[in-house]
């Protein structure tokens, strides 16, 4: 067998025989979990700006300033809630 061929992969008939759907959709699977990322993590940490983050993400996430800045709030301080004790401030 030829090795270009192998390397083309291409039959030796001549049809393209790479690619299609499997690698295909694993990548836009991957694509898009990366693209909510930032939702997710907001998710899993229970932010409470897990709402606004998610509508950042969602809306302007595409502008990959949206998704910078989703990730900047999931990231950034947020006061513990009334009654509890600030670990990050009473070290």
């Amino acid at each position: 067998m030829n090795v270009l061929l192998l390397l083309q992969a291409v039959d030796p008939a001549g049809r393209y025989t790479g690619g299609g759907l499997p690698k295909g959709a694993v990548i836009i699977v991957a694509l898009v979990l990366l693209y909510f990322l930032p939702s997710m993590l907001a998710w899993s940490r229970k932010s409470q700006r897990r709402w606004k983050i998610t509508a950042i993400n969602a809306l302007l996430g595409w502008t990959v300033i949206g998704w910078i800045v989703s990730m900047v709030m999931t990231w950034a301080y947020e006061p513990p809630p009334e009654g509890e004790t600030d670990t990050l401030r009473h070290r």
